[in-house]
């Protein structure tokens, strides 16, 4: 799994910056630290590498809402979405971006959850995103990654002396520390777990120490990613797929291994060849004794050896049978050993054997003619071998049945 780079930005340019390297895997903080402010994000370009950047949005700075709808979500409520909010903004709505979120429903009433941000201060971060070379996918308010609770609790952290909030799933909000109490009293007081010490809290207020789970809280929303499915970046503001990022990740790899597979191909490819033209030769060999064999007949190179049987047949108990037997064995090696050449042949009748005087390229090859005999059934005995030059000469006995 992809480790992953959280970067949470401030309110404006000038505001610190935090960021955090997670391992979903090992579930494990690799690295952490913070930027003092939005003209040191190059300085995040080289943690990049091989790793999911995630941005993370002040939820101050984006509001949620859930719009009640006439009718089930579709597209055409889509395109009418900024008219039916115009009156519940205090803003040109086209000076709003407005991402939608989950159709949900509201008692009986269809509804869509969406998230409101102003468009030139968003289009700000994105500029900077890309001036500073950081190709950022996804997009939430940080708030929503806090955990979820049930029954009207009210889950919180701190970060950069604002506290956080989350109720439900579709409520979030940051509060300075000094306005606590103002807020939880208009809030009715709810119960809260908190994921950090929570040492201004007013004392009606039921607290729920999470102290096991106390963690930064940029550690604490990487843990809840999987649980939050929303993502600011979308319609024009969205990137192109991941597996765009991957094939530049893997680009030269690949060019690479598809050099080396055509490389291959073509090497194989010249291998075949040079086999096919040693086995064209070794054809030739055989019927061109053939011919000298049984002068005068028609020869036909993919029957060869039906041609070679069929010749015994008819010389089958005349005196020259086992000579022809013999030679028959013969055939065989022409076609698997190259560079073996017949220089004399002497048959003795009465003893059945057959003496070959041949020539070939090194003392490897008869050696290799002699197996390939034996394998045939024959009783082969190899004589003396000379180096001749360029060539080794030598002698071979094939002996038959008697």
């Amino acid at each position: 799994m992809t480790e992953i780079l959280l970067i949470r930005t401030g309110q404006t340019e000038q505001d610190s910056l935090n960021w955090l390297i997670y391992s979903p895997q090992e579930q494990e903080i690799i690295a952490s630290g913070e930027l003092l402010n939005a003209s040191h994000l190059s300085e995040l370009s080289e943690k990049t590498q091989s790793r999911e950047v995630i941005v993370l949005l002040p939820c101050d700075q984006v509001q949620l809402k859930t719009v009640i709808l006439p009718t089930k979500w579709n597209r055409k409520l889509e395109q009418a979405l900024p008219y039916m909010l115009e009156e519940d903004i205090a803003c040109d709505v086209d000076e709003l971006f407005i991402a939608v979120g989950e159709s949900t429903m509201v008692g009986e009433q269809h509804a869509v959850r969406i998230a409101m941000a102003d468009r030139e201060w968003f289009e700000q971060w994105l500029a900077l995103f890309n001036e500073h070379h950081l190709a950022v996918y996804t997009i939430i308010p940080d708030a929503l990654l806090l955990p979820f609770a049930d029954n009207d609790i009210v889950t919180a952290i701190e970060l950069n002396n604002q506290w956080l909030f989350k109720q439900g799933q579709w409520h979030i909000s940051a509060v300075e520390t000094s306005w606590l109490n103002g807020y939880l009293s208009a809030m009715g007081n709810p119960e809260i777990k908190h994921f950090s010490p929570a040492n201004h809290f007013p004392e009606s207020v039921n607290l729920q120490a999470q102290t096991s789970d106390y963690d930064l809280p940029l550690a604490l929303f990487a843990k809840q990613l999987g649980q939050v499915k929303f993502n600011l970046r979308q319609g024009t503001y969205q990137l192109k797929k991941k597996s765009t990022l991957w094939w530049g990740y893997w680009q030269s790899a690949a060019i690479i291994a598809g050099v080396a597979l055509a490389s291959t191909i073509a090497i194989k490819a010249l291998e075949l060849h040079q086999l096919n033209t040693k086995v064209d030769i070794a054809k030739a060999q055989v019927v061109d004794r053939y011919q000298n064999a049984f002068p005068g007949t028609k020869v036909r190179p993919q029957l060869i050896k039906s041609q070679i049987n069929g010749a015994l047949k008819k010389v089958q108990g005349a005196s020259d049978a086992g000579f022809l037997d013999l030679t028959a064995q013969l055939v065989d090696v022409f076609s698997q050993v190259s560079e073996f050449t017949p220089e004399t042949l002497r048959y003795d009748k009465r003893r059945n054997e057959l003496r070959i005087r041949a020539r070939a390229k090194d003392f490897q090859t008869f050696g290799k003619v002699k197996s390939i005999l034996e394998k045939q059934g024959l009783t082969v005995e190899q004589g003396s071998l000379n180096n001749d030059g360029d060539f080794v000469v030598g002698e071979i006995k094939l002996r038959g049945a008697v």
